[in-house]
């Protein structure tokens, strides 16, 4: 792939078709709407006054109706019938008709009211769950999330096409042509493999992390040490700004405004570094897309599995890495009293310990996986009516015991712990598990092709094969593009058991035997 989109940011890449060039007009108004909406939800995660919340969750459903309006207004489906009898398009006007055909057809089937209510029910539910969570207190969001449910539900059997099960059309929001099949049999192909591997390495790292563990980091050299580490990334901060959430996000208003969020802990170093970097991959997703075609519905990160795959690959193959800390741990060492008794070796170890815990987002690379084939599991039976709202602590806890081996205290650490239930987006969690398996994938190319050590390189890279495109291609057509083949699981286990093979030489070595034999 040559790169030969990039370039001149005034030049047109659509066709000169006065209806494609209407089509592209009105889908930049459509951007305006969303980002509009999108800078109030910024806001209400950051710096909004606690007392904005009802006012903030109006505003956010007028917006929604007014995009809503807009987006099924006679006018586009007049232009999409037009378009689709133009005999040439580009690739770039036929990507353009299919991503807003398929936004007008699915905004179509939902009632004005419906998408109202649901963004406001979503709004309030999101403010009650940073309180019920404050609290630990599910109680407290239960009302709440089962009217989230409720709704989403009603929208997905509007939205579901003929053979699609209701959480079929849950998945499709996030990663178009996902279903619950393909993403059990993938699932169902990994689970053993990381049981095996996570079995064996938490023995072998038990205790790697005792030295860096529960110590003092200054919020102010944490974020000093984050955004040095950013910066080299390749973070804009003309165009983007970070700043501290209840839950780590990205939110983007093109690709001169991508702002990320990290969260304080200053007992451990882990997850605010982690969550900066992992931030920062979606970010410069984001900022990468070539700016022709932000204003024009392609303008965002296809499905949001390749998305996650970026950011997995910078916090994990990238910010975990060995060589990756011989430029850092000198900054850490000096920033951090509780580091300068520790050597690098020893910190890479204690970064990548593999022990079955609680929070997904603070989980090592090995369990991650596991935490969110709960997740999955938990999302179709909610769905199905299999578990009571009333009951989600309950079964969150027994999944925990089952497949890590772990229980939660309470529901701050248990159901309560992900920000993504309140703002309705099931069929979310699956991208993430995904994505890591896209990341090794990608980066196993990018590995034989360019100098992965160096920031820069890695970072152009990623801009020339993935990011520049947006929404031009799906999330597997650009997999396939980029790695020669589809999504092959195999590339993740592999990935993981070289990583710690080389960090632990040779105990790891003999997991393999284990692993394959499990697998059979």
């Amino acid at each position: 792939m040559n790169g030969q989109m990039s370039g001149n940011k005034k030049s047109s890449v659509f066709s000169k078709n006065e209806h494609v060039q209407e089509l592209v007009r009105i889908s930049g108004e459509l951007a305006d709407i969303g980002n509009a909406a999108g800078l109030l939800s910024w806001d209400q995660e950051t710096y909004m006054p606690v007392k904005g919340a009802e006012a903030r969750a109006k505003q956010l459903a007028t917006l929604a109706g007014i995009y809503h309006e807009k987006l099924t207004s006679l006018t586009v489906k007049q232009l999409i019938n037009q378009v689709k009898k133009l005999k040439k398009l580009n690739i770039y006007s036929a990507a353009l008709l299919r991503e807003i055909g398929r936004v007008y057809r699915k905004e179509n089937r939902l009632p004005k009211k419906l998408v109202e209510e649901l963004s406001e029910v979503t709004s309030r539910a999101f403010d009650v769950w940073q309180k019920a969570k404050k609290e630990s207190n599910f109680a407290l969001f239960e009302k709440d999330l089962a009217r989230v449910v409720r709704l989403n539900i009603t929208a997905a059997k509007l939205l579901r096409e003929k053979g699609q099960t209701v959480y079929d059309a849950m998945l499709d929001d996030y990663e178009h042509g996902l279903t619950e099949k393909e993403a059990e049999r993938v699932f169902r192909e990994v689970q053993p493999k990381l049981t095996a591997l996570a079995k064996k390495l938490s023995k072998i790292t038990a205790g790697a992390d005792s030295k860096i563990a529960n110590k003092g980091y200054k919020w102010e050299k944490q974020w000093g040490l984050g955004m040095r580490i950013i910066k080299d990334m390749g973070y804009d901060l003309e165009a983007g700004r970070q700043d501290t959430s209840a839950h780590p996000f990205t939110t983007g208003f093109g690709t001169g405004d991508v702002r990320i969020t990290t969260w304080k802990n200053e007992s451990d170093l882990r997850p605010a570094l982690f969550a900066t970097i992992h931030e920062t991959g979606h970010a410069l997703y984001e900022q990468g897309i070539d700016p022709r075609l932000e204003r024009a519905i392609l303008g965002g990160g296809t499905g949001l599995a390749m998305h996650e795959s970026q950011s997995r690959m910078w916090e994990n193959m990238v910010g975990r890495s060995e060589w990756f800390w011989k430029k850092y741990y000198p900054q850490a060492q000096q920033a951090f009293q509780a580091l300068q008794a520790v050597s690098r070796q020893e910190f890479v170890k204690a970064i990548n310990v593999v022990r079955p815990s609680l929070i997904r987002v603070e989980a090592d690379e090995v369990t991650y996986g596991l935490h969110i084939i709960i997740r999955f599991e938990i999302e179709k039976d909610l769905v199905r009516g299999k578990i009571k709202i009333k009951d989600l602590p309950k079964i969150w806890n027994q999944k925990y015991k089952e497949l890590l081996g772990v229980t939660p205290k309470n529901d701050r650490e248990g159901v309560l712990q992900d920000v993504h239930w309140s703002h309705g987006l099931f069929g979310y969690f699956p991208t993430y598990l995904l994505g890591t398996m896209m990341a090794a994938q990608i980066f196993a190319t990018a590995q034989k092709q360019i100098d992965v050590t160096n920031l820069k390189a890695l970072r152009e890279w990623l801009r020339v094969n993935i990011h520049q495109y947006g929404k031009v291609y799906s999330s597997s057509e650009l997999l396939k593009r980029v790695t020669g083949e589809r999504l092959n699981p195999q590339h993740y286990i592999d990935y993981l058991e070289e990583k710690f093979a080389k960090l632990y030489n040779p105990q790891v070595m003999n997991s393999k035997v284990t692993m394959m034999m499990t697998s059979v």
